[in-house]
């Protein structure tokens, strides 16, 4: 009885191990294929530009934080949030800002072509989101689809710090707001984010 017991205690601390073992091994995994990037630049306003002059509303007022997640050495997942703000150069009661959350695909091209990692890469992204807008002179939110495509050269400093440049063009669908903050007939909006970020990988390659 008592070593059907021992016996029994000893099988389940076995399997408690093994599933404490791969749970950690899934974690590893999980943050070995992780990695964190800021960014900061400059937003250029597009379209629409009825009745306004859209030089007037672009300038350095964009900020990103992101996370990726690295599926193999060619492609992979981006989640980020991001801050566009269009004012006026001269009125700070004219102008509108967006926030929006984006999902999108990566695909690293020098590591595809050559077939390894090296220490420049120039990285593809595109995907879609949801974003929310705010003007300086209308009450309520502004609720945006977003669509977006973009190109980003990379340099990897060490196995873990890298710096980047990202162009990305931005498309919202059912715009209420025009860069102005009044409001517009719903319909499509465009404009360009350029930025200098820096990206912190988990693993030490």
């Amino acid at each position: 009885m008592m070593k059907n017991k021992l016996r029994s205690l000893l099988l389940m601390s076995g399997f408690v191990l093994l599933a404490q073992n791969i749970q950690a091994q899934a974690n590893r995994a999980l943050w070995d294929n992780l990695s964190i990037e800021v960014q900061y630049g400059m937003n250029a306003a597009l379209s629409p530009k009825d009745g306004i002059t859209t030089s007037d509303y672009s300038g350095f007022k964009f900020f990103q934080a992101g996370i990726n997640y690295q599926i193999d050495d060619v492609w992979g997942v981006r989640g980020t949030f991001a801050s566009s703000n269009f004012q006026h150069k001269d009125f700070d009661d004219l102008g509108v800002k967006y926030g929006k959350l984006t999902l999108e695909a990566t695909y690293n091209i020098l590591t595809a072509v050559n077939g390894m990692i090296q220490p420049f890469d120039v990285t593809a992204h595109a995907g879609f989101g949801l974003g929310s807008g705010k003007s300086e002179s209308l009450k309520g939110t502004d609720m945006v689809g977003v669509a977006q495509i973009g190109i980003m050269p990379k340099y990897n400093i060490t196995n873990q710090f890298a710096v980047f440049l990202d162009g990305t063009f931005v498309n919202h669908f059912s715009q209420d707001y025009g860069f102005n903050g009044s409001g517009i007939k719903q319909g499509s909006a465009s404009y360009f984010n350029a930025g200098l970020g820096v990206q912190y990988r988990f693993k030490n390659m």
